[in-house]
This record gives C-alpha cells, structure tokens and sequence, in this order.
C-alpha cells in the first residue's frame, strides 16, 4: 500500500510516520508551502492519503485567523480534491472543537474541513492529545510538567495519549468507516486536578474563557466498535510517576 501522511514532522505526525513506515509504503509532505502545491506531487498514485498538517493553537487563531484558514482550509482543499478525483482513501486531522466550532476561528477551520472532505474519508476529531515526552510546547501538560503555564482554568478535557491515537488511526486504516469519529478516552480530567498531580496547583485560576467550551468528552463507542481502546490515563500515568521518583 502507498500512503502519503502530511504533517510527517509534527508531534501526531511523526508518531504516525515512523509506525506506518514499518508496514506500508509511506511518503512525507510537511511544509505548508509543500502541502499547498500538493497538486505539483500529486501524480503518484497513492492508495491513502493520512492529513495532519494543521496549525492547532486555539489561541493563537483568535488572534491570527486569517493565517489558520489559509492553512488549514485553504491548503488542505487540494488534498481533498485529489482524494474525491481518485476516490482515495482520507483519514484527516479533525478536532473535538468541531462540537463547538463557533467558538474560535481554529474550531471553524476544522468544521469546515468536515464539509469539505469527499465520500470516502474519516474525520478524526482528536481531543487533547498528549505525551510524555515530545509535545508542542504551547501544550497545556507540556506547559505544566516545563513550568511555563501562567495559570490553570477550570475546563475537563478528555487527554488521549498520541500513541493511542496511532492505534486508532492504525484500526481505521484497513475499514471502510467514513464520516467523523472521536478519537479520545472517554473520560474527562480536570485541569486543576491534572495541575495538582503535576504539583502545579498553586497557579492562579482563569475564570473568563470566552472561545473554549467548559468540557469536552468522547464518545468512544464507535472506535471501540471497530475493535480499538485506550489504553492509558493521563491521571494515573502522572500520579505513578510522581510517587516513582
């Protein structure tokens, strides 16, 4: 199988990359100048396409959302395009800001890629993806284990492992699912217990957080349903590592 993933070098990317490069034949494509002339390399003949390249700094999008639509809706249009031509199998970076895509520009520019996406795709609405080691760091756990976050709110996020998410993009790959699907836990952590357990519980509390939703939660029945779970627990992970040190 040929399979081109996008977004190659990126934190879900490069996880990806380097798992399916072991079972496929797989091509990178990461620049987003790269991805906006997709139509100059999209001659070969790929049996799947995996889209991750997005920026996804919800803040940021607030104050730049020119730059998030031009990247996320704008340059991902060809790829779609090549894929409803083709009818090549898509599995494409989409966001739990999806419920709520009215809330910020980058929730909008994922909502809008679930418009534009042809037939024969899966929109995988990711959930706060994390790590260990290797995260972004405008991350919130990345923030909190550097000791870089200015204060902590009151949301409950769903924090799904990034090597769970390889897994289900690994189970979505050989079925013929298509529409939008969650990809999180199915359990929501709240931040101020998270910044507790991290002993960053001293942070101050942003109580006014007009562009983000107050909880977010998957349903992660119809991923089980095609054989995936998760396997790990943001809480637990970090509670049996602070008491191993």
């Amino acid at each position: 199988m040929k399979v081109l993933v996008t977004g190659h070098k990126g934190f879900i990317g490069k996880q990806v990359f380097d798992f399916l490069s072991d079972i496929f034949d797989v091509d990178g494509l990461d620049r987003p100048d790269d991805i906006g002339d997709f139509a100059d390399v999209g001659c070969a003949d790929y049996d799947l396409i995996i889209h991750l390249a997005a920026y996804a700094a919800l803040r940021d999008s607030v104050d730049n959302p020119d730059k998030f639509w031009e990247n996320n809706v704008e340059k991902s249009k060809p790829i779609f395009d090549y894929c409803r031509k083709y009818n090549t199998r898509l599995l494409y970076a989409s966001s739990a800001g999806a419920y709520s895509w009215w809330q910020n520009p980058y929730a909008i520019t994922k909502k809008v890629n679930e418009i534009q996406a042809p037939p024969n795709s899966v929109g995988m609405r990711f959930f706060n993806v994390w790590a260990e080691e290797g995260s972004r760091d405008d991350m919130l756990y990345e923030m909190l284990k550097q000791g870089t976050a200015k204060y902590i709110t009151r949301h409950k996020r769903d924090w799904v492992h990034v090597l769970d998410v390889v897994r289900a993009i690994a189970t979505l790959i050989p079925t013929t699912y298509t529409g939008t699907i969650d990809v999180g836990t199915g359990q929501m952590t709240s931040v101020i217990d998270l910044a507790n357990a991290m002993g960053m519980g001293h942070l101050p509390i942003k109580e006014d957080t007009p562009n983000e939703p107050d909880e977010l939660c998957a349903d992660v029945m119809p991923l089980m349903e095609l054989g995936w779970f998760p396997t790990v627990n943001i809480l637990d992970t970090v509670i049996a590592k602070t008491v191993s040190v």
